[in-house]
């Protein structure tokens, strides 16, 4: 059977290949947290995810994304609503050249029965 985080990830993944900011957006729990070396973005509303992620969209497909992979998922921590996630991540162009190689840790909450993504910290590459 498959990892349950490794299935949601992979389907976070898809959704990312497919520009569909709405599935993205899904993932995410509202108020959430995105975090990198230089910034701490939080994102207080629906619509400013949504927007948030749109950015990131036309960034990607500005760069030349075609499609993302998961390279390894490896939960740290679980309580019974609570998660952190490192997952390994690698975008490639539609020449199936490298693109980007890096890494995000991920603390989830499972509210309303379903997995949401509350703080995503971007770090380094693999």
């Amino acid at each position: 059977m498959d990892d349950p985080f490794e299935l949601y990830f992979r389907a976070y993944a898809a959704a990312f290949d497919a520009f569909d900011a709405d599935e993205i957006a899904a993932r995410f729990h509202c108020p959430c947290l995105l975090v990198n070396s230089e910034i701490a973005v939080p994102l207080t509303t629906r619509h400013a995810i949504v927007s948030n992620i749109c950015a990131v969209l036309a960034h990607h497909r500005a760069e030349g994304y075609s499609r993302a992979a998961v390279t390894d998922v490896v939960p740290r921590h679980q309580a019974a609503n609570l998660a952190t996630v490192e997952v390994g991540w690698q975008v490639f162009e539609a020449d199936e050249s490298l693109l980007w190689d890096w890494r995000v840790t991920y603390n989830l909450v499972d509210y309303e029965d379903r997995w949401q993504i509350l703080v995503a910290t971007t770090h380094g590459p693999t």
